[in-house]
């Protein structure tokens, strides 16, 4: 049982350059053995909570959490995201949209309970995130070697509105993630050496 065995920790730092970095850090000060990490957009249910406080972790090191997204209060979907973690057992990686990536031989288990992830108070926050978002996406892929094209920066936005609207039907949503996705090109295409 994690009952006091594990502590939640919200990521609230302002102007972060390195999402990965800062929750790498926060995992190595901290001395619980499990932590569930939330950023300040999302919402830790009860029902996820005493899951989590009844939890028999046996041979797994992570555990994936499924998100109710919400934009602007309407519902555009779910994801599943690893968030629960075992303290040692793998590291975060990437500047932004970074994900955990458990060390070889850790198992990871999936909770049945759901995080509510409200993306946005309102319109003008969410295009603030966008942009500064985009320009972390675009440092990120230029550290992986990633290429800018006219192909990429035209069709993947097209790719990403499809996308999504299939996933949320939910038009402006869609076409801020599209947007998202041109200006991470864009921007990589402008840092290109």
């Amino acid at each position: 049982m994690l009952k006091g065995k594990f502590k939640i920790i919200v990521l609230m730092k302002k102007d972060v350059a390195d999402f990965a970095k800062e929750r790498n850090l926060l995992l190595e000060k901290t001395k619980a053995d499990w932590v569930l990490f939330l950023d300040s957009d999302e919402i830790l249910t009860p029902e996820l909570e005493n899951e989590i406080k009844n939890l028999n972790p046996d041979h797994y090191g992570a555990y994936y959490i499924k998100r109710k997204n919400y934009f602007l209060g309407r519902y555009v979907g779910t994801d599943k995201i690893i968030r629960l973690i075992k303290k040692g057992s793998g590291k975060w990686r990437r500047l932004v949209h970074e994900t955990y990536h458990p060390r070889g031989g850790t198992e990871v288990g999936l909770l049945k309970n759901y995080l509510i992830h409200n993306t946005a108070k309102n319109l003008h926050a969410y295009i603030d995130k966008v942009n500064n978002y985009s320009t972390l996406h675009a440092l990120a892929n230029k550290k992986e070697g990633k290429k800018a094209s006219v192909f990429k920066i035209i069709f993947y936005p097209i790719f990403k509105f499809i996308q999504t609207y299939a996933k949320s039907r939910h038009v402006v949503f869609s076409i801020i993630q599209s947007f998202h996705s041109f200006l991470s090109w864009a921007k990589l295409y402008f840092l290109r050496s």
